[in-house]
């Protein structure tokens, strides 16, 4: 099976930019570079930031209200309340944010654990899905997507979605779907998954 990696890339990426209605300004943390490749993708992204080392430091150093978008692409800190804070005080009021996370299927307990701490901040915590590639063996894993008004499924922008030249993977329809629950997920994460 080829690298699948991009899919992760894209589905960080694409989601929270063709929800937000006008995304500008782009907050990365942790690894940019196929980040980076899908935002030059969309040409109604104007400024990107990246922040790799320090994290916790160097978010305290941003301006409050900065950031349209943060894509967090590292778990380094996911669980970590102090970040949670630091990440809603830089993004606007109406920004979006997308994240790795744990398994819901696999790793509950962790799962369970990130989407209270991020449910402490954002009023829609929803986690979606992607396909990862370990070994040859296709694996389904999950990213969370924030924020305080703004619905992945309800506000895409499907001419964002569908339009935009480059995607290998990412469309309306995968994006929509990515957000579809088992009956056992909704039932066991009831009211820490907000929509």
């Amino acid at each position: 099976m080829n690298n699948l990696k991009y899919i992760k890339d894209e589905m960080l990426t694409h989601v929270p930019v063709c929800t937000h209605v006008n995304p500008n300004k782009v907050l990365i943390i942790g690894d940019s570079k196929g980040i980076l490749e899908e935002l030059a993708k969309h040409k109604c992204i104007g400024i990107t930031t990246n922040i790799s080392e320090n994290i916790t430091d160097e978010l305290a150093k941003l301006d409050d209200s900065s950031y349209d978008v943060v894509i967090i692409n590292t778990d380094e800190m996911i669980t970590d309340r102090v970040f949670w804070g630091l990440i809603a005080k830089v993004i606007i009021e109406k920004g979006i944010v997308s994240s790795l996370s744990s398994n819901m299927y696999t790793s509950q307990d962790s799962f369970e654990t990130e989407i209270k701490t991020a449910g402490e901040v954002f009023k829609i915590v929803m986690p979606y899905r992607y396909e990862d590639d370990n070994n040859g063996i296709l694996n389904m894993q999950n990213l969370l997507l924030l924020s305080n008004s703004a619905h992945p499924t309800a506000d895409i922008n499907l001419q964002r979605a569908d339009l935009t030249d480059g995607f290998n993977y990412y469309n309306c329809d995968i994006a929509i779907g990515a957000f579809l629950l088992s009956t056992v997920i909704r039932k066991r994460f009831l009211g820490l998954i907000k929509s």
